[in-house]
């Protein structure tokens, strides 16, 4: 699964410092309890040293054994192996029924020709709960620390890539069709960002000239074309009321200029795209869409008359919105005529019109393209249907400016095309 770059720092930033964290405690407690111990025998050489001190000067006065505080006794001249070497035991206490861990040391004396041994005692039960309260508070403040670098990192790693997604907003936001401005910032004071934001400028920039020659292309040779395709209809029309024309001149005549009529309804087609990309068309008004709508199936079913499939209408009355009526007509009147010359024999259409959306359904076989091409220009769902392929791409240009929401379904032979007006 993806991860943002954020995401995956952090992710990389709190195993690493966790293992780092876990070696430090056990480094911390290994350290620790070598200086417990190292403090234990100073402790315990340190009581013998007293204790040897105040017997010399207490003879016959100081008892030679406390009970669990230290052992005096005269030695041997044999040495013990763990002579001046601390170890562990226990003693038993009665009063409290309980056994007790010490760590002990014995030493060697001398006085007046004798030898004794000094044993010290110091309690290991102390030693062991300072070891363990250290430890916790070293643990709850490696604990407090982890979680602040964490949290400091998050923080200043999202202030640090906020440029980065200040442009890939903008970029996401940037629609090539709507004349908007492209500004990123020169300057993050972050080198990498700052080549970023220049890279991305200069393509966008390159785009829009690229996308501003091609529309000034179309518009310029739509408009170059209405000529001769004028003076080719005038002609045509001599030609067609000459005397003597045979009837395959006629059915040759007739091709033409169905041919003519065509390119001259593609001509304009691709005219009225680039002024929709141009948006040269700012007046809006109030459009009645319940009307509207009646009106251009009324005049479809007029002129097909027994071809029109059959047809269903659930249509509210008194739909509006604010829109250039002549566009509004047009994305109407292209979804209507697409449903009928895009049918089959005996097929059906089924419209619906509420205050949020327009929903027209048709039968016809399944598409010879994939979904997503449909509202391309020049996209024709049968070659054998004389169309321009260009309806589709003006129904999408004029949902684009208005920003409706345009979707296709396909579904039991049913083609299904709707257009969101508000999706509140």
């Amino acid at each position: 699964m993806n991860k943002t770059l954020q995401q995956k720092n952090t992710q990389n930033l709190f195993t690493r410092l966790l293992i780092i964290l876990l070696v430090g405690s056990l480094l911390f407690y290994v350290l620790m309890r070598m200086q417990a111990r190292h403090m234990q025998r100073k402790q315990l050489e340190l009581s013998q040293l007293n204790m040897w001190n105040a017997f010399v000067h207490q003879r016959g006065i100081m008892p030679a054994h406390v009970y669990g505080e230290y052992d005096i006794v005269e030695s041997s001249n044999a040495l013990p192996q763990w002579l001046n070497d601390p170890r562990d035991t226990t003693l038993y206490y009665a009063n409290q029924k309980q056994w007790h861990p010490f760590e002990i040391m014995t030493g060697r004396f001398h006085l007046n020709g004798k030898d004794y041994q000094v044993t010290t005692y110091v309690s290991s039960t102390e030693i062991n709960h300072l070891i363990i309260k250290v430890f916790l508070v070293e643990a709850f403040i490696f604990v407090l620390l982890f979680v602040a670098v964490i949290y400091i990192n998050r923080k200043t790693s999202a202030a640090l890539w906020m440029p980065f997604r200040e442009t890939m907003k903008k970029l996401n936001e940037f629609d090539i069709t709507k004349k908007q401005p492209f500004e990123v910032p020169a300057q993050t004071g972050i080198t990498e960002f700052n080549e970023l934001n220049a890279v991305a400028d200069n393509l966008v920039t390159k785009a829009k000239q690229a996308y501003h020659n091609q529309k000034q292309f179309v518009e310029n040779a739509s408009h170059e074309i209405q000529t001769p395709l004028a003076i080719i209809r005038s002609k045509l029309e001599l030609l067609i009321n000459q005397p003597g024309m045979t009837e395959k001149t006629a059915g040759l005549l007739a091709d033409i200029t169905e041919a003519n009529e065509r390119l001259s309804q593609m001509n304009r087609n691709l005219l009225l795209l680039a002024k929709i990309e141009n948006n040269q068309f700012p007046a809006k008004g109030p459009v009645d869409l319940s009307v509207l709508l009646n009106k251009i199936i009324d005049t479809y079913q007029l002129h097909y008359e027994e071809r029109f499939p059959s047809i269903s209408k659930y249509i509210q009355q008194n739909v509006s919105i604010t829109a250039n009526p002549s566009l509004i007509e047009i994305l109407i009147n292209n979804l209507v005529r697409n449903a009928i010359i895009h049918n089959i024999p005996s097929g059906f259409i089924r419209v619906e019109l509420n205050s949020n959306a327009f929903k027209i359904w048709n039968s016809g076989p399944a598409l010879e393209m994939a979904p997503e091409q449909l509202f391309e220009r020049f996209r024709k769902g049968n070659d054998e249907v004389k169309s321009t392929g260009l309806g589709l791409a003006l129904v999408k240009q004029i949902c684009q400016l208005y920003d409706f929401k345009l979707d296709y379904h396909y579904a039991g032979e049913t083609h299904e095309i709707t257009v969101i007006f508000d999706e509140t």
